[in-house]
């Protein structure tokens, strides 16, 4: 089922028109896009895919959502490059409302051009527009997941355009209250279920009260698991993130928590990060991303109780491997006891995690 939306994404690739976007191996070439991002797509999208869709809609339906699911990351990441690298802010956000007319079905058509930097965001353009053609085929605007999917992508494209302003020069500085329930909405959470819940309607026909009920529990926990693991990213991330000028969830916490002043974050990214080390800062992020990644498990065993036809416990042991996913990159820049035990304890009963 992997290697199936592995090709059918590749094929979606090699069939870009070259009028209006750039290839795969443009993309490659420019490093705007990476075969990680698409080969991690669909392995991630297995996590929640096979446990939804299964039993419902069949093997059939899971892989294609997968393939779905797999565009949408990759069109997700390569923007995010484009923004970061070529696009000015105005540029990046007309980019994202763009985005958002592609995932939800309203971007007619993309234009021929040679500008270099219009033909890479019409390749995401495709990608997103693809994922949209595959979601929506066989629902009708009376679908209650199709409405939540449109909403949640709305969300998520806000939550992206309030993320450029923590590299906008000038920009006040978020409290951490602000990042966890604003910025961090950019989190994928929602929308990477709802394609699942798409097909699982599919599947279904109509869907009973219970069974909505259930996709509700879901979709909250998938929120929860990737807002947690925004904040392991963060860490992970740290050194670049300082080095760029950005203030992520990091040194926003040690500030909440009085570990730092306003003055340190005045520091060279060198100095700054030694405090935040010393001061115990990083260990304070990984609690948080744990308590908010905890807050998932509850809602899957309410799900739980209000279907049969969906996997919950193997939605949460993929939900374990997602933790280590995001928390692995720490773990291969710090090398240390303290990152490997807070890597392994993601596969172990959630009791066992250490939250002061």
């Amino acid at each position: 089922m992997i290697k199936f939306a592995i090709e059918r994404f590749k094929q979606h690739l090699a069939e870009l028109d070259t009028d209006t976007c750039l290839t795969q191996e443009e993309l490659c070439l420019s490093r705007l896009m990476k075969k990680k991002h698409y080969y991690y797509g669909a392995y991630l999208s297995a996590l929640t895919s096979i446990p939804i869709l299964s039993i419902s809609a069949g093997d059939y339906q899971a892989s294609l959502s997968m393939a779905a699911k797999t565009a949408a990351i990759t069109s997700i990441k390569v923007l995010d490059n484009i923004n970061d690298n070529l696009s000015t802010k105005e540029e990046a956000v007309f980019s994202q409302w763009r985005h958002l007319e592609a995932f939800t079905g309203r971007l007619a058509s993309l234009e021929p051009t040679e500008d270099y930097l219009k033909k890479a965001e019409n390749s995401c353009m495709s990608m997103a527009q693809w994922t949209y053609n595959l979601v929506s085929r066989g629902l009708n605007s009376n679908s209650e997941t199709l409405k939540i999917y449109l909403k949640d992508f709305k969300d998520y494209i806000e939550g992206q355009i309030r993320s450029m302003d923590e590299k906008a020069q000038g920009s006040s500085l978020p409290t951490i209250q602000d990042y966890i329930q604003k910025i961090n909405e950019k989190s994928v959470g929602k929308i990477w279920v709802d394609i699942d819940f798409c097909f699982f309607e599919k599947g279904r026909g109509k869907l009973k009260n219970d069974e909505l009920r259930s996709l509700q529990y879901i979709r909250r926990a998938a929120d929860y698991f990737f807002k947690g693991c925004n904040i392991y990213d963060d860490i992970a991330d740290l050194e670049e993130d300082l080095r760029l000028g950005i203030m992520s969830s990091v040194p926003l916490l040690a500030l909440d928590m009085g570990k730092i002043d306003e003055r340190d974050l005045e520091r060279d990214e060198v100095d700054l990060l030694d405090i935040l080390r010393r001061c115990g800062a990083i260990d304070d992020a990984v609690h948080l991303g744990d308590l908010i990644f905890l807050q998932g498990i509850r809602p899957l065993q309410d799900a739980r109780l209000l279907t049969d036809k969906i996997d919950v416990d193997a939605i949460i042991f993929g939900a374990k491997v997602l933790r280590m996913f995001a928390i692995r990159k720490w773990l291969l820049k710090e090398r240390s006891f303290n990152s490997l035990s807070n890597t392994a304890v993601s596969l172990a009963d959630p009791k066992l995690y250490r939250i002061p």
